[in-house]
């Protein structure tokens, strides 16, 4: 079953958006303009020149998935073993869990988890998440811009039990650890965020003429070509696409593209780049993960594809000035996030005082382990 979420971090909502008159495509729309100049995502040195990029390029650890945590259901204090809503969870503290057996224990939802282990009697990140999440919240609010970057940024944690600093022995499942891991990035990170393009905020299931405003047209097809090229076929690096243009958003890790030149020709089209000497028209197929119901063990990495067809102008020294899509499939914007540090939240913080730094114990031990520990 595919499942929508939404991007609920304020970045992500502050992107320029304007209108556009509803008609004929606009090449004027799809310029390569500040919003969609690949600067945003690549480093000052990149590579302009066609000739110089490779076809085809991957990221060296495929991201691992998970689900993405839907708000409804209350997030990460939700028991997704039992299926019960974290808005109908009476918390456990960590002086009643002294009591539990290891199989009851490893029911628990992860916000209950993470708070027994750092041994928080007020239940910081469990009450963090009711106060963030709500049961009347769209289906698709959800924390996959969190996953996303994580599941790039983090190798794949294993289930594992960790012994509190109290003593207390906790099985951690592997999805409990990459909830944590996807919480911390989108929502408490203090990371370096770097955004390609805008979003596309409008409806256009219900108003297919928004497809035609210059929010919901980019990102620019020359600026995605060097991105996937630069990144994954140089860098190795992945990134995050949102890989619809409508009002929800589908946080995706790109983990690989291949691509296919179907034409060079000289010449200029109507509305193309003012530099532009030639034309390049390119097929790309874009492979990036795809969440998955929670699971106890590790080792589950699902990927999906789409593929693009688009034009890239280039001008007279071989280098690319811009691009046109050729069809109505295109990503909305791309993003990357750096690896951030585990870093307690600040006590004046909206969320509380969250023990964000143990965290790392709880990944660490997932990491090193050797195998999956059976569920109790």
């Amino acid at each position: 079953m595919r499942f929508h979420r939404g991007v609920l971090c304020t970045a992500m909502f502050v992107l320029a958006s304007c209108g556009a008159k509803p008609g004929a495509p606009s090449k004027l729309t799809e310029r390569w303009d500040t919003a969609n100049d690949p600067i945003h995502l690549l480093p000052a040195d990149y590579v302009y020149l066609l000739s110089s990029l490779p076809l085809e390029g991957s990221v060296e650890r495929k991201p691992w998935s998970d689900t993405y945590w839907p708000s409804a259901d209350g997030g990460l204090a939700a028991r997704w073993q039992e299926g019960i809503s974290g808005h109908q969870v009476t918390p456990v503290t960590p002086s009643q869990a002294v009591n539990m057996s290891p199989a009851q224990l490893s029911l628990l939802s992860p916000a209950e988890k993470f708070d027994i282990f750092v041994g928080d009697e007020s239940m910081s990140l469990f009450q963090s998440e009711r106060q963030r999440t709500h049961p009347t919240d769209e289906s698709w609010f959800g924390i996959c811009h969190g996953w996303a970057p994580a599941a790039l940024l983090f190798a794949e944690p294993k289930a594992v039990v960790v012994t509190s600093p109290s003593g207390l022995a906790i099985p951690f499942g592997a999805s409990d650890v990459k909830a944590l891991l996807s919480l911390y990035t989108g929502q408490f990170a203090q990371t370096d965020t770097k955004i390609l393009a805008s979003r596309c905020n409008l409806d256009i299931s219900n108003d297919p003429q928004a497809a035609m405003s210059p929010e919901c047209r980019d990102t620019n097809a020359g600026a995605f070509h060097l991105v996937l090229a630069k990144l994954l076929g140089i860098k190795k690096q992945g990134f995050v696409a949102d890989v619809t243009r409508d009002r929800a958003v589908w946080n995706q890790p790109v983990s690989s593209f291949r691509s296919t030149i179907i034409s060079d020709q000289l010449g200029r089209s109507p509305g193309a780049a003012i530099r532009t000497v030639r034309e390049v028209v390119v097929q790309t197929e874009m492979f990036y993960g795809v969440e998955v119901q929670a699971q106890w063990n590790s080792g589950v990495a699902m990927t999906r594809s789409k593929t693009y067809n688009y034009r890239l102008e280039i001008g007279v020294l071989g280098e690319i000035v811009g691009g046109e899509w050729l069809d109505d499939e295109r990503p909305d914007f791309l993003w990357s996030k750096s690896l951030p540090e585990f870093v307690d939240s600040s006590p004046e913080a909206h969320s509380g005082h969250i023990q964000w730094s143990q965290l790392k114990t709880i990944y660490d031990a997932a990491v090193a382990a050797e195998a999956d520990a059976p569920k109790p």
